[in-house]
């Protein structure tokens, strides 16, 4: 239990960005700062932003808001609104933290719930730590504090040699992220992958009763470790900001949190002495208030950041930092310059300063999802900072209902007050009608739209006087609307994020999988679902008029494509690569640096009948890469570049950078000017070029898999906590079969006999013919023509094999001594020890067991030969899946789900998989009727059309969303042991 401070707490310190500053000196430790007007959101009050908000809520809109389709929606009709604003006032603040003790409120104490529990991992991920700075890998705590479990030293030692362990192994859980991948590294740059200083920024700050338990854990990572400088611990300082509404508030809730956890905060801001507990030698979480709005608190982070950028550790990511600029990404740059890392401008900022941005209480659900995806688009995190979203996922309607609308009647008092409140905004004379006697609460729960309702009715007819002399008329019975509050199905929380920019790194859930924590970022690459599918599933319209994901792919996704490319090919691929071979079947890396320019150049200067770009030797050297043959290495069945045997032979990459760089600004030129009148072979043309790129971005992903541990770590994306992660796999899984039944994770799904279609029409010979239509689809040969195909009953298992249970039965059966039955996605390690190979090195296995396997289709054959011993079918369910989950079953992974009947709102019936892989199927790639070869691109699929290439569906976790849809169709030798695929087992009846 927390102990009170025996030492003096200074008055905290409240940055008045509304008013003026308020500051100790301005005030009397015993007179908090007077509070400004509950609506005030500006220093001048006659543009409050909330007397116009009242205003326009109650002028309202000329024709009613039905939320719904159905006849009770229509009861729920309304036509004006109060701000939800007005009901964060002081007094409704007090209400609030009323309605936080009522049994019904499940949403505080589920968010509590997983503060207290999760508190220390979720303190060392936001400042991007591994858990095992205070954690052991089972997720207990690592040992006595301040003892100093095994983390990154700043002395930069990496291992020590005594211990004789290898980065990654389980006895080191995540000393230096528990992977191999940093290895190449010298020793001396590992401390600058983590930061010095944290600094956490919590919007509508309110108690602090929850986000206390976060802090007791942010003052952990502040004490003295062994191995570290004296009197430091892994971070030297964290700073926390509450920002918050109320001024008044603030100064009350931080005075009380230094008072209660003094051993862990203070409200010390005094730089010159070290925020210790005199008594205990602790050191401790310095806190402050900003009293502010979210844009202007917002607005004052990014200032701030800005003005302190490369000082005091507002830094941007200290190895991004130390990349030149890409010359590939940035025209102006010079060509010349390539990403280089550099230990000198690495260790010269170590004090870079973390930030995490604090989003609790479910806050996000009071805003419409359009709303929401807008507010947190417009967030600018730096490379390394994150932030943490509370979000409720809640779907049982009569316990929302209850929650918002207690017994007690705490809820109906809250949102009365807010009535009052908004009387109050306009005058006296206003209140005098507006105000709570004359309106009662009413709530509902809204499933269609995932909402909870708040309304007051009007009891009686009232004229409600205005400012400007119009006064406002309610007929008895008439609704208002005063808050809404979303709730998101963690599907619609991802759908959420990638409209918004954001990448999921890790979440956290309550028991009860009610309310979820997700920490997320702003990457530097990454390719979110299509904007298409998640504006679906939010029932957000997203799509500009006219656009087409699987159409002319928009100038800024070139943009976006090539940063990623920028990040693998220049950052993550170390120079000392870009002549090895990691896959002796392909080319080496810097083949492809230079061949995916020249596939864009040749192709566009066919269409205008134009000279190729200079260098144009480079178009013979880079046009067409090798597949040979995996039976006969030697042998390559298709015509291919001849290139360079010594690397001597090959161009400098500082020529081949300036190659691609006047390629693209090519690429450039032709939207400049043919954008918005496009012809359909133009189209095409850059389709093509565009998803060649994607599909070579894969392919990249998977030959530096064979490389993991020479790779650099990827730049611009939080490293992952793979312990955290697979304890949080474990926890999923327990939960699924608690809901679910024992036997989840073992069932199959049975499909009766019947007529599929596939594919789609796209016939390439008819562009000369045919005006450009924006709404088409464009894809390769082997997707035309659409077409029906009889398919017999069978059963199929409804996971993937996952790496667990390939290896399993490898040791049941010797396997692991047989080369030819183990996954080329794993490392086999001394004492035959399994590890995973990702790019960030070697994973050990016990935290990929529930990740399916990558693995080669005679492989997985060999597996599912044995699959009634490992999948009983006295163990396993056989069921139908209901109609709507057979539509699900068809879409690409990119599309959202469909609703299934009777189950959660985002159709879940089935347990989930942890990763994503493309699919073997055991269908050869062969012509059918319709068939026909590409016209821009022969032998696009005819060349591989031998009986010996297996087709693979659907998508793997490093495929751009745009080549995942449903007509895609990918092949691969049978033995092709490299592609990221795995498989479900299929079953005859």
């Amino acid at each position: 239990m927390p102990t009170a401070l025996t030492d003096t707490q200074p008055p905290p310190v409240i940055l008045d960005l509304r008013n003026k500053p308020l500051h100790p000196s301005h005030s009397s430790p015993d007179s908090p700062p007077r509070s400004p007007s509950p609506s005030s959101t500006s220093s001048d009050s006659s543009v409050d932003p909330l007397i116009a908000q009242v205003i326009a809520g109650l002028r309202g809109t000329s024709e009613h808001v039905t939320p719904g389709q159905t006849s009770e929606d229509k009861e729920f009709a309304y036509k004006r609104s109060i701000p939800t604003m007005t009901l964060y006032s002081q007094r409704g603040l007090e209400i609030y933290e009323d309605i936080t003790n009522t049994k019904a409120y499940y949403p505080f104490a589920a968010e509590k719930e997983i503060l207290e529990r999760f508190g220390d991992e979720i303190a060392c991920r936001m400042f991007g730590l591994p858990s095992s700075v205070l954690l052991g890998d089972d997720g207990s705590s690592g040992g006595k504090e301040g003892e100093g479990e095994k983390v990154y030293e700043r002395t930069g030692a990496g291992n020590k040699p005594a211990d004789k362990e290898k980065w990654g192994d389980p006895s080191v859980g995540l000393h230096n992220y528990g992977v191999n991948g940093s290895s190449n590294l010298p020793s001396s740059l590992i401390p600058s992958l983590i930061p010095s200083q944290g600094l956490a920024v919590e919007l509508g700050s309110g108690s602090l009763d929850k986000t206390r338990h976060l802090l007791r854990s942010m003052a952990k990572l502040l004490q003295p470790r062994k191995g570290g400088s004296e009197g430091e611990g892994v971070l030297k300082a964290i700073d926390y900001k509450a920002l918050d509404l109320e001024a008044a508030s603030l100064h009350s809730t931080l005075s009380s949190l230094a008072s209660v956890e003094g051993e862990s905060v203070t409200t010390s801001l005094d730089s010159s002495s070290p925020a210790l507990d005199s008594t205990s030698g602790k050191r401790r979480v310095s806190v402050s208030g900003l009293h502010a709005t979210y844009d202007e608190g917002l607005a004052f982070l990014k200032a701030q950041q800005h003005q302190s950028n490369g000082a005091n550790g507002f830094s941007p990511s200290s190895r991004t930092s130390a990349l030149s600029d890409s010359p590939l990404s940035s025209p102006e740059s010079s060509p010349t310059r390539l990403p280089a890392v550099s230990e000198t401008s690495l260790l010269e900022d170590l004090g870079r300063r973390a930030t995490s941005i604090l989003w609790l209480g479910s806050s996000c659900g009071n805003y419409t999802r359009s709303e929401a995806v807008e507010f947190l688009r417009n967030i600018e995190l730096r490379e390394g900072d994150t932030m943490v979203i509370g979000i409720d996922a809640c779907q049982d309607g009569p316990k929302i209902v209850e929650a918002y609308n207690d017994p007690e009647g705490v809820t109906r008092a809250f949102i009365l007050e807010g009535v009052d409140v908004a009387g109050r905004t306009l005058g006296a004379e206003t209140a005098k009608v507006l105000n709570q006697d004359n309106f009662e609460y009413v709530n509902r729960w809204n499933v269609q739209l995932g909402r909870h309702e708040a309304y007051v009715r009007a009891k009686s007819d009232l004229s409600i006087p205005m400012p400007d002399g119009e006064d406002v008329e309610l007929s008895a019975g008439e609704l208002l609307n005063i808050e809404f509050s979303y709730k998101y199905t963690y599907s619609e929380a991802l759908s959420l994020f990638h409209l918004s920019g954001f990448r999921l790194i890790q979440h956290w859930t309550d028991s009860s999988h009610s309310h979820y924590l997700y920490l997320v970022e702003k990457p530097r690459m990454w390719f979110p679902a299509t904007q298409r599918s998640a504006g679906r599933m939010l029932g957000v319209e997203e799509e500009e008029e006219g656009e087409n994901e699987y159409g002319v792919p928009r100038l800024e996704k070139w943009e976006e494509m090539w940063k990623a490319w920028d990040a693998l090919m220049l950052d993550i691929i170390p120079p000392s690569l870009r002549f090895r071979k990691p896959i002796p079947l392909r080319h080496i890396p810097l083949f492809y640096v230079g061949h995916i320019p020249a596939f864009r150049d040749i192709h566009l200067s066919r269409y205008f009948s134009e000279p190729l770009t200079q260098p144009q030797h480079f178009a013979d050297l880079f046009e067409r890469g090798i597949d040979p043959c995996t039976d006969e290495p030697d042998k390559i069945n298709h015509w291919h570049s001849e290139v360079p045997v010594e690397e001597e032979g090959w161009p400098a990459m500082e020529e081949i950078v300036q190659y691609e760089q006047r390629v693209r600004e090519r690429v450039r030129s032709v939207y400049a000017k043919y954008e918005g009148r496009w012809e359909r072979r133009l189209a095409r043309v850059l389709m093509m070029v565009f998803e060649h790129e994607m599909m070579h971005w894969e392919t990249a992903i998977y030959i530096c898999l064979q490389a993991c541990t020479s790779l650099n770590i990827p730049p611009g994306m939080a490293i992952p906590d793979f312990a955290s992660l697979s304890r949080l796999t474990d926890r999923e899984i327990a939960h699924e079969l608690a809901v679910l039944g024992p036997n989840a994770r073992k069932q199959r799904l049975s499909f009766e006999a019947q007529t599929i279609e596939v594919g789609h029409d796209d016939d390439d010979r008819v562009d000369e013919q045919l005006a450009f239509d924006p709404s088409h689809e464009f894809g390769w040969d082997v997707e035309h023509p659409k077409r029906q195909v009889e398919v017999g009953a069978f059963e199929i298992d409804a996971l993937p094999v996952t790496n667990g249970e390939y290896l399993d039965w490898l040791v049941q059966n010797g396997g692991l001594e047989e080369s030819k039955l183990v996954p080329a996605s794993w490392a086999i390690g001394e004492g035959g020890k399994v590890a995973v190979k990702t790019l960030y090195g070697e994973v050990p296995i016990e935290y990929a067991r529930e990740w399916p396997v990558a693995a080669c289709a005679e492989q997985l054959e060999r597996f599912a030969k044995v699959s009634p011993c490992v999948h009983s079918s006295s163990l396993a369910g056989q069921r139908r899946p209901p109609p709507d989950l057979r539509r699900t079953l068809r879409l690409p992974p990119a599309e959202p789900r469909l609703d299934a009947p009777q189950q959660r709102r985002d159709g879940s019936i089935l347990p989930g998989t942890d990763g994503g892989l493309w699919q073997w199927t055991s269908s050869p790639l062969e012509a059918w009727d319709g068939y026909h070869d590409s016209v821009l691109y022969p032998g696009y699929s005819s060349d591989f059309m031998d009986g010996k290439h297996r087709i693979v569906l659907g998508g793997s976790y490093a495929s751009p969303r745009r080549i995942v849809r449903p007509a895609m169709v990918n092949w691969y030798y049978g033995d092709y042991l490299f592609v990221l695929a795995g498989a479900r087992i299929a079953y005859d009846v």
